[in-house]
């Protein structure tokens, strides 16, 4: 192996390690959030190693949340399906907002591009503040730092069953506002008037979504008015 060879794999191993380190704070953020729900999938019926695979493959607080009501009252799968799709619309802006802000190959974003959540946006956009351009083994570091988490928080939840809800009925439901919780403060280490004027616009449109009983557009409305509000500024 060549020395130019050597210090490439270093690099890489160097930005992934810096990448697990900025994704520390999310991980402690999900992993009771995720024991939550494997606590509630366990409640269900579902298996520990069902519900590790679907935090696997699904990787989605609101999605996964929705899937556990779905089930219980037996919704049809097509309905899930559309409705989850419709939860998901968000991360589309994004990709788009940090598409010219990030570098990497086509694994590492792809990587990345699977394992973009809220809070791996708000830390990447964070790193992205003061022009730096977080690099592919940077942001597979930290993408791979919060799938992990929430993978071993839902199988710790899964297997301690109802345990936690025996225990302390209202925990569990207490922990449903630690996902946005933990987003807002992320975004607010690096927000700005600029960007809060445009946080404000988006909550005012995804609240009045709600009011008029259509809770499902309420986050892509709110995100898709920000991004064109932020782009025309």
């Amino acid at each position: 192996m060549t020395d130019a060879a050597c210090e490439q794999i270093g690099d890489r191993t160097s930005g992934a390690l810096a990448g697990l380190r900025a994704g520390f704070p999310v991980m402690l953020g999900y992993f009771p959030v995720a024991f939550a729900f494997g606590a509630s999938a366990a409640a269900i019926g579902i298996t520990s190693g069902q519900a590790a695979g679907i935090s696997a493959v699904m990787y989605s607080g609101a999605n996964q949340a929705f899937l556990i009501g779905a089930i219980a009252t037996g919704m049809p799968v097509a309905l899930i399906v559309l409705i989850g799709v419709a939860l998901s619309l968000r991360h589309i802006l994004y990709g788009i907002v940090l598409r010219r802000r990030i570098g990497g190959g086509p694994g590492s974003l792809t990587f990345f591009g699977y394992g973009l959540t809220d809070e791996v946006f708000a830390t990447a956009l964070s790193r992205t503040a003061d022009g730096t351009r977080p690099s592919g083994a940077w942001l597979a570091g930290l993408a791979f730092a919060a799938w992990s988490s929430w993978i071993t928080g839902t199988l710790a939840g899964a297997l301690a069953g109802g345990a936690l809800r025996a225990a302390n009925a209202g925990l569990a439901d207490a922990l449903e506002f630690a996902l946005p919780a933990l987003f807002l403060g992320l975004v607010w280490v690096s927000v700005s008037r600029r960007m809060l004027a445009l946080m404000l616009l988006a909550g005012g449109l995804a609240a009045s979504c709600i009011l008029l009983g259509a809770p499902q557009l309420a986050i892509p409305a709110g995100a898709l008015a920000a991004f064109l509000a932020g782009r025309r500024t």
